[in-house]
C-alpha cells in the first residue's frame, strides 16, 4: 500500500515566513488565542496546595479532629423526623466546608495569578460561538493526528513515568519505617502517613514543573507558527491600515501641488530672495508694522528654487545670492515661521541693503 501526501497541506506553512504583525496579535488575542500553558497552572497550584498543606496543616487538623468526633459520637444517632436529620446534614456540611475551603481558595487565587501571569487579563466569547469547524468531521481527524495531540500523548505518558518514578524513588528512602508503623501510635501513624504523602506530592510537584517549562516553549512556539503570515498578507494589512501607497503617493502630490501653488501666490509680496545661488531660494516678507522678525513665504530647492527666481523677476523682487544664510534658512525655518534669532543680524543686513536699493531707484526715477 503507497502512502499519497497532500503537499497542498504544507502550502500555507511553506509561504508564510513573516512574523506576525501588532495587528494581527491583537485580533488574535479578542479571539481568545493567545501563548499559555495549562501544564504551567497546574503545576504551580499543585505546588501551592502541596505547600499550603504541609506549612497550614493546623488549618485542616483542627476541623478533621472535630469532623471525626462528631461522626464517632453519632454513629448510634437515631433520626427520629426531618429536623434531625436536617440537622446531622448541616453538621456534616459545615464541617466539611471548614475543612476543603481555605484549601480549594487558595488553589483557585493561585490558578487566576498564573493564568494572569501568562496571557494577561482577557475576557473573550468567541470560543462560545456556533462553528461548522467544531464539528467538521475532517477538522476534527486532522486535529487527532496533528503535533498537538502527539504533544498531549506524549505529555500523558511523562506524567505516569513522573509519578510512577517519583513515587518508587521515594517509597525507598522510608521503606524502613513502614515496618516501625507497628510499634507507633495511632497520632504518630497518622502524622507520619501525612508527612509522607505530603513530601512524595512535593517531589511530584517539583518534578512536574520541569514538564511544564518545556510545555510553555513548545505553546509559545506554536502560537508564533499559527500567527506566521505571508508577504502578501502582510501588504494587504499594511493596505488596510495606512492606505494604498498608490492612493496615498496620489494624495500627497496633490498636496504639494496645492501647497506650491499657495506658496507661489504669496510670493509678490516678498521683500527679498535669498538664493544660494542655484540651489536654494528662500523668499522674505518683513511687515514691521505687524510683526517683530522676517518671514519665510517661500522656499524652494533645484527646480522650484529656480521657479522662485523666474518668479522673482517677474515681480521685481530683489534677489540677493549668500549661500550660508540660504541653506541655513531654508534647513531652520519651514514656509510660513518666522526665522531664528540668530539670523536676525545677517537677515536685517540684506533687508538693509536692499531697501536702500529701493530708495536709490526711487531717487533715480524722480
Amino acid at each position: 500500500m503507497r502512502l499519497v501526501f497532500d503537499i497542498q497541506l504544507f502550502a500555507d506553512t511553506a509561504t508564510k515566513t513573516e512574523k506576525a504583525t501588532p495587528r494581527k496579535r491583537q485580533e488574535a488575542r479578542k479571539r481568545g488565542m493567545v501563548a499559555k500553558s495549562r501544564e504551567v497552572t497546574s503545576a504551580f497550584v499543585l505546588l501551592a496546595g502541596v505547600l499550603f498543606l504541609k506549612f497550614g496543616y493546623f488549618l485542616f487538623v483542627n476541623p478533621m479532629k472535630g469532623y471525626s468526633r462528631y461522626f464517632f459520637s453519632n454513629l448510634s444517632y437515631s433520626i427520629e423526623d426531618i429536623a434531625d436529620a436536617n440537622k446531622l446534614f448541616s453538621s456534616i456540611i459545615t464541617i466539611t466546608l471548614k475543612l476543603i475551603l481555605p484549601f480549594c481558595l487558595a488553589a483557585m487565587t493561585i490558578g487566576i495569578l498564573v493564568e494572569w501571569m501568562q496571557s494577561g487579563f482577557l475576557i473573550t466569547t468567541e470560543s462560545l460561538k456556533m462553528s461548522f469547524q467544531k464539528i467538521n468531521p475532517v477538522e476534527g481527524f486532522k486535529r487527532i493526528f496533528s503535533i498537538n495531540s502527539i504533544v498531549e500523548l506524549i505529555k500523558s505518558i511523562l506524567k505516569i513515568v513522573i509519578i510512577g518514578y517519583t513515587g518508587y524513588l521515594y517509597t525507598r528512602t522510608f521503606a524502613d519505617k513502614l515496618l516501625e508503623m507497628y510499634d507507633m501510635s495511632l497520632t504518630s501513624v497518622i502524622k507520619f502517613s501525612f508527612n509522607s504523602a505530603i513530601n512524595l506530592i512535593l517531589w511530584m510537584s517539583v518534578m512536574f514543573f520541569g514538564l511544564a517549562v518545556g510545555d510553555y516553549i513548545f505553546q509559545k512556539l506554536q502560537y508564533e507558527r499559527k500567527l506566521m503570515m505571508s508577504k502578501e498578507e502582510v501588504k494587504e494589512e499594511f493596505k488596510q491600515t495606512e492606505g494604498n501607497p498608490q492612493i496615498k503617493s496620489r494624495i500627497r502630490e496633490r498636496q504639494r501641488k496645492v501647497s506650491l501653488q499657495r506658496m507661489f501666490q504669496q510670493l509678490p509680496k516678498a521683500d527679498v530672495v535669498i538664493t544660494n545661488p542655484t540651489h536654494y531660494a528662500v523668499a522674505l516678507l518683513y511687515e514691521p508694522e505687524k510683526f517683530d522678525a522676517p518671514r519665510v513665504i517661500a522656499k524652494g530647492k533645484d527646480y522650484i528654487a529656480q521657479k522662485i527666481k523666474e518668479e522673482a523677476r517677474k515681480y521685481g523682487i530683489e534677489i540677493v545670492e549668500n549661500k550660508d544664510l540660504a541653506r541655513s534658512l531654508y534647513n531652520m525655518c519651514e514656509v510660513g515661521d518666522f526665522i531664528p534669532p540668530e539670523l536676525y543680524q545677517t537677515v536685517a543686513e540684506v533687508l538693509a541693503y536692499v531697501y536702500s536699493l529701493k530708495n536709490y531707484q526711487k531717487v533715480n526715477v524722480r
